[in-house]
């Protein structure tokens, strides 16, 4: 696990279309999950959600696995 926190990383989890998963910067708990589509100083949008880069945690994970059937 890698956790974004320089502009450089973030751009390259865009560039490189790396999962991130949200995480409550106090709490540590789960609040989001998916890939970066915009990123700058101030906030970030994972998926359709918009997160305050001090507000929350941004860890490089591999995609959750989907069960084909």
């Amino acid at each position: 696990m890698k956790v974004l926190t320089h502009d450089c990383e973030f751009s390259n989890a865009v560039l490189f279309g790396e999962y991130v998963m949200v995480l409550d910067a106090e709490q540590k708990t789960y609040l989001h999950g998916g890939l970066i589509r915009i990123c700058n100083e101030e906030g970030v949008i994972v998926g359709d959600r918009y997160f305050e880069r001090s507000r929350a945690t941004f860890v490089v994970m591999p995609p959750p696995q989907v069960c084909g059937g």
